[in-house]
């Protein structure tokens, strides 16, 4: 079997990422699973850039991505919405201490689940 491709490499790591969030939420560790949750998306978007020879720069921000993203399909726009959404958990859930605090409830976590579910399944489908 051959190696994977970089954008298949990145898209594996997006659906791992989704099964930590799954942990995290079988675990009630809600601030995880909305980290964890941005996680797959961001890699998830990055795999699709990869795949499309578009250089990716060590970001994390899931709008900057999404735009990206829409700059070569126009579908994206129908993700731009979760992104917003999921972008807002990369620094609170990973630095407590810095920028504004925010809430994590189960509610929380498992919308983020959810809307990174659609994104991972998303970027899964354009790659097929």
């Amino acid at each position: 079997m051959a190696d994977p491709t970089p954008s298949q490499k990145w898209l594996e790591y997006a659906s791992n990422d989704l099964s930590w969030t799954k942990a995290n939420l079988t675990e009630q560790v809600w601030y995880g699973a909305c980290f964890t949750s941005q996680q797959a998306a961001e890699k998830a978007l990055k795999a699709y850039l990869i795949s499309k020879d578009e250089a990716i720069k060590k970001i994390h921000d899931l709008r900057v991505l999404v735009e990206r993203c829409l700059n070569i399909d126009p579908d994206f726009e129908k993700l731009r919405d979760s992104c917003i959404s999921l972008n807002f958990y990369y620094i609170p859930a990973r630095y407590p201490d810095i920028g504004e605090f925010t809430d994590f409830t189960e509610d929380k976590a498992r919308e983020a689940y959810q809307l990174a579910k659609e994104i991972v399944e998303f970027v899964e489908e354009k790659l097929r």
